[in-house]
This record gives structure tokens, sequence and C-alpha cells, in this order.
């Protein structure tokens, strides 16, 4: 597993990588974390849990990485993956799982019932672990990214009849769904999410949903 420390990157292996786990009480993923801005904030904030940030770009990460050094904050970690490149290692760890804004492929495995990946969200979390999910995608403001993922209009009657159910397949239960507005972004700690926030009116929702095993 390839955590980046900065500008380098360190190879952690399962053994090194449990015993990390087990010096917290609770472990949150963060899956496409972008530079790792919602990670570290959240880790100086609460420094009994174990924040993980996976992103597949070094060169994302490295800024925010370096905060964390600096800054002595032991409980952010930033590792290279991505939901097609999804460490072994980190599956079935997560008490919580945050995908905010996902985009790319990450957002095609949650809102295109015909990709294949879904499975994986499911796989990271705990046994009554929690999926906190922020969505938001425009087809008129990016018309040609929309186009090549394959990507419906993003509506609550599209969430409620396609993407919800696949969720529940793989033994996620919806436990909140509901509508943001732009201002609601603004408490989020992601980059992304701050600039949203002052930008143009999209479709915006959120939804929980909790592992529960049949």
């Amino acid at each position: 597993m390839k955590v980046v420390t900065g500008k380098s990157i360190k190879e952690v292996d399962k053994n090194e990588l449990v015993n990390i786990l087990n010096a917290y009480k609770k472990v949150e993923v963060d899956l496409g974390t972008g530079d790792g801005r919602y990670v570290y904030k959240n880790a100086k904030e609460n420094s009994g849990t174990l924040f993980i940030g996976i992103e597949p770009i070094q060169k994302q990460l490295e800024n925010y990485s370096r905060k964390s050094q600096k800054e002595n904050i032991t409980n952010a970690i930033y590792i290279l993956g991505s939901v097609e490149y999804f460490p072994d290692e980190l599956l079935g760890t997560a008490d919580k799982l945050t995908i905010i804004l996902p985009w790319g492929s990450l957002l095609q495995s949650i809102t295109n019932p015909n990709y294949e990946k879904n499975s994986l969200i499911s796989n990271i979390l705990k046994s009554n672990g929690i999926c906190e999910i922020v969505l938001g995608y425009s087809q008129e403001y990016e018309p040609n990214e929309t186009e090549r993922l394959e990507l419906e209009n993003l509506s609550v009657e599209y969430l409620k009849s396609t993407v919800i159910p696949i969720f529940e397949k793989n033994n996620l239960h919806l436990t909140e769904f509901g509508s943001l507005g732009k201002k609601d972004l603004k408490p989020i700690e992601s980059t992304w999410s701050k600039k949203l926030s002052f930008g143009k009116n999209r479709p915006l929702y959120q939804l929980k949903f909790k592992k529960m095993l049949n």
C-alpha cells in the first residue's frame, strides 16, 4: 500500500497498517479525496478517529500530506488508490466512508447501474458502517463529461428508482436522503465543495446508508 508523505511515497504493509488502525477508536475513509483537505481538516478536529484519504494522483495529495506532517497530525493518512485500484488491505476497515462530490469513474460507479464497481463501496465498510455521499453534477454545465460517463439526468426520481436500489443490493440500506443547496456545501471541508458553493446552481443531494448484512 502506497502512502503519500509530502513528495515521497512510503510502502506500508498489512501488519503495519493493522497497528495503525488499532491505535484509533474509529476509522473514516474518504474515497476520491482530491487534494485531501477534507481529511486534513477533520483529522485536526477529531484526534480519536483515523482519517484516510484515497486518491489516484500523488501530486494532488502532496500539499495536505505535507501540512499534516508539519503540524504533527498523525491521524491523517493519504493513500494512492481509486475505485478501480483500491488497496485490498483497507477492505472491511471503515466505520464510515465518505464520498464528497465524486467525479470520473467514481461518480460512474455510484450513479450508473451498468458499472460494476458499486459493490466495492459496501466492501470498504465494517458491518453497521455508515456511507455518506454528496452528489452534484449537471448535464447543462458538464455535457461532455456526463456523456462520456453515460450519466442520466440527476434527479430525485432517478436516485430513488435506479441509484438507491443498487446500494440496497449491496447491503447498504438508506437512512437519510435529501436535497442540498449551495450554502449547504460551505461547511463541508473539501476544496471542491467550497468552490461549488460559489458556483452555479445545480442538483445536489446527500445520501446516507448503513451496512446491514442479511
